[in-house]
């Protein structure tokens, strides 16, 4: 039977992989494949010793093509502890490293501090987007007092430290980082799921408020199951005795519709326009600071007297006050959102191509819809400047990631235009 191409490219773990053994087993179905994207070896018994066997022969120049195209590692459920995490945060911090997905979920990884702050930095220099650590139980609030303290990865997006027994010790701490504004911590971050611990109600608010006051970034927060206080949690609100179970229901439910209406309501919003403003206004400002040398040099010989008969010479004006001018176009941009689309705009080396792809190639286009009754030929790509915008490509339905959404998506990150950016107030 044929194998499908796209299943050539994951290794899956079929048996129970123990130890050195299991990660030369690994080995060898890699060094027997000349790409690999996914790894998935959930729920085997690889430790510290299969983990570390396994991550020094990726960190060979034998393995150097898959780093260039792993960006998932599934090793949840593995028996990893500090030490494994070690080898693991040597490779995410190695040159040439396309991880993207990092799951790390149900292991025995302790509070180690100097492998924590390791760990964060590493993260920290790497493309990571995607980290779990869900139900590492060890950590407890050393998660947030050191892994958090020193993580400021500026490509993480999804974060989960679900059933980690997080206390209402470590509120503050995760608030401060949540709120540490848009060159903190959580700059990038959209989506955080923290439940299952024991924060508490006091401690559920907390994130709420940190969210409300420095946090534009987070478009969702889970946080459920957390009203249990910790075993030695003396905090009065905790305390059962305090709040009857009706009004510690009423008090979760207002924390919901906060949490909610912060999310939804304020970032959401403000993430919509902050992205249309920005594409708005890249449109206009390249006509305005990218100019080709000919058009230069045609205006710089034409006669004053020409030049002052124009009704309005815009491109004559200084180029502070044009700037001052196009920054109408985004009033929801902060000063230094305009200054990098302006930066960008300005830069040749981000023009697209003029000419189209002559090759009809799916994975560098936009697949027509076969839904639709216009388009192109069903599986080739479309070309014509209208396919995205009138929703003729597959994209649209969310069927596939749509070229132009990629590259749109690309230019919003490279100008730092994901999220609503407050002005700095000095």
């Amino acid at each position: 039977m044929a194998i499908p191409i796209s299943s050539r490219s994951i290794i899956v773990s079929k048996e129970i992989l123990e130890g050195t053994q299991g990660a030369h087993a690994i080995i060898s179905q890699l060094n027997s494949s000349r790409s690999i994207t996914k790894l998935k070896l959930n729920n085997n018994r690889l430790g510290d010793d299969g983990v570390s066997a396994l991550f020094t022969f990726l960190k060979s120049p034998a393995a150097s093509r898959h780093r260039r195209s792993i960006s998932e590692i599934h090793l949840n459920d593995n028996g990893i502890g500090c030490r494994g995490l070690r080898d693991i945060a040597d490779y995410v911090n190695g040159n040439e490293v396309a991880l993207k997905t990092l799951w790390l979920a149900n292991n025995t990884i302790g509070p180690d501090t100097d492998v924590l702050a390791w760990f964060a930095t590493t993260v920290n220099h790497s493309r990571l987007e995607f980290l779990s650590l869900t139900g590492n139980h060890k950590l407890g609030d050393a998660v947030v007092e050191t892994f958090f303290r020193h993580l400021r990865a500026p490509y993480l997006r999804e974060l989960h430290v679900n059933a980690m027994g997080l206390t209402t010790r470590c509120a503050p701490g995760l608030a401060e980082w949540i709120s540490s504004g848009h060159t903190g911590g959580a700059c990038s971050l959209h989506t955080l799921k923290c439940s299952g611990n024991n924060l508490g109600i006091k401690g559920v608010w907390e994130v709420i408020h940190a969210i409300e006051t420095g946090n534009w970034s987070l478009m969702n927060v889970e946080v459920y199951a957390n009203q249990l206080a910790g075993p030695n949690d003396n905090t009065p609100i905790q305390q059962s005795g305090h709040l009857s179970s009706s009004e510690t229901e009423v008090s979760w439910k207002d924390a919901e519709r906060a949490l909610h209406r912060v999310l939804h309501r304020r970032n959401a919003y403000w993430k919509r326009q902050v992205e249309m403003e920005a594409l708005n206004l890249l449109k206009y400002s390249r006509t305005v600071t990218l100019r080709s040398k000919a058009s230069l040099s045609s205006v710089d010989q034409r006669p004053m007297n020409d030049l002052a008969s124009e009704s309005f010479p815009f491109h004559n004006l200084p180029m502070e006050l044009r700037l001052h001018i196009l920054a109408v176009l985004a009033p929801s941009l902060s000063c230094a959102q305009r200054t990098r689309i302006y930066d960008y705009a300005a830069d040749p080396s981000t023009l697209p191509p003029l000419l189209p792809r002559l090759q009809r190639d799916i994975g560098h286009g936009c697949i027509a819809d076969p839904s639709r009754a216009l388009g192109a030929s069903v599986g080739f790509a479309l070309h014509s400047s209208g396919g995205c915008a009138e929703g003729k490509c597959m994209g649209s339905g969310n069927s596939l990631v749509c070229r132009r959404d990629a590259e749109r998506t690309r230019f919003l990150e490279a100008v730092g235009c994901r999220a609503y950016e407050p002005e700095c107030v000095t």
